[in-house]
């Protein structure tokens, strides 16, 4: 799977920051999830589109057809400067998932408004109302599909390389292992095992930002993925903890701020990224 690999060539916009991400009032915690999760659907349908242009390209390249590079290449400029839906690409296809993702957010996005309404919260009704109609008028505008530049404020050592064999705490002799070579992500801050000291962040300029963590109680870690809006990404790979303890990475897109990170288990979370 490549999917995540694309956001990180591709330079381009939104854990818990010190007042809750995106949460300007009393927005429920299911609206963030909806939105994050809204945001992680797009940048998949443009990394599968840029996907499929390169494909095409290679192609062109193979039989030496110049003019469809060309054209490839021009299609695939207008698609990532302005989110023109290529020629070549099946239309009707791409559009369709673009509709499911917007329609599961157009769901907690209308139970979140009338909610609103009940409580007499009329301005974050209205606040949420224009969103939808945002994200519905433009939703590649919506969304990025880069990652975050940041810096860890606390809470982590420095930045070391995310391999097989590297130490993975820096309390303990584990280390990782079964990392899938397709990875797109390289390095990693160590965190003490089994410590709750939660990871602080300054996030300088906006984008996607990674954790992992332990797969084991997975109450725990739905609730906490519900709390923190964090969305899981396909790749997992194991420590050497009773014959492997998996783990898995997860994404968010945060906006620029300063944000805390709070741990949920022995294992983290602790931050990768390319």
């Amino acid at each position: 799977m490549n999917l995540l690999r694309l956001t990180f060539v591709l330079p381009f916009l939104l854990a818990t920051p010190f007042v809750s991400a995106q949460k300007t009032d009393s927005e429920p915690a299911q609206v963030e999830v909806a939105r994050q999760a809204c945001f992680a659907a797009m940048d998949d349908v443009r990394a599968e589109v840029i996907t499929e242009l390169d494909q095409k390209m290679q192609a062109a390249r193979r039989a030496g057809d110049l003019k469809s590079i060309e054209r490839i290449t021009a299609e695939k400029n207008r698609f990532i400067k302005q989110g023109t839906i290529p020629a070549s690409i099946n239309e009707t296809a791409l559009n369709h998932k673009i509709s499911l993702a917007l329609l599961a957010l157009k769901n907690e996005f209308n139970e979140a408004i009338k909610e609103s309404v009940k409580q007499g919260n009329r301005e974050t009704a209205k606040r949420l109302r224009e969103e939808l109609k945002s994200f519905e008028a433009a939703p590649w505008q919506r969304s990025t599909w880069g990652f975050a530049d940041y810096k860890v404020l606390s809470g982590a050592e420095d930045w070391q390389p995310f391999a097989n064999k590297a130490r993975a705490y820096t309390n303990r002799g584990y280390v990782w292992t079964e990392i899938p070579p397709a990875c797109p992500l390289k390095q990693f801050t160590p965190v003490a095992g089994g410590n709750n000291t939660p990871l602080q962040i300054q996030v300088t300029s906006p984008g996607w930002v990674f954790i992992a963590f332990s797969q084991g109680n997975q109450d725990q870690v739905q609730a906490y993925l519900a709390q923190h809006a964090w969305q899981p990404t396909p790749y997992t790979f194991t420590y050497n903890a009773d014959g492997g303890t998996s783990m898995r990475i997860f994404r968010k897109q945060l906006t620029a701020g300063e944000y805390e990170i709070p741990r949920i288990n022995f294992s983290g979370p602790f931050l990768v990224k390319p």
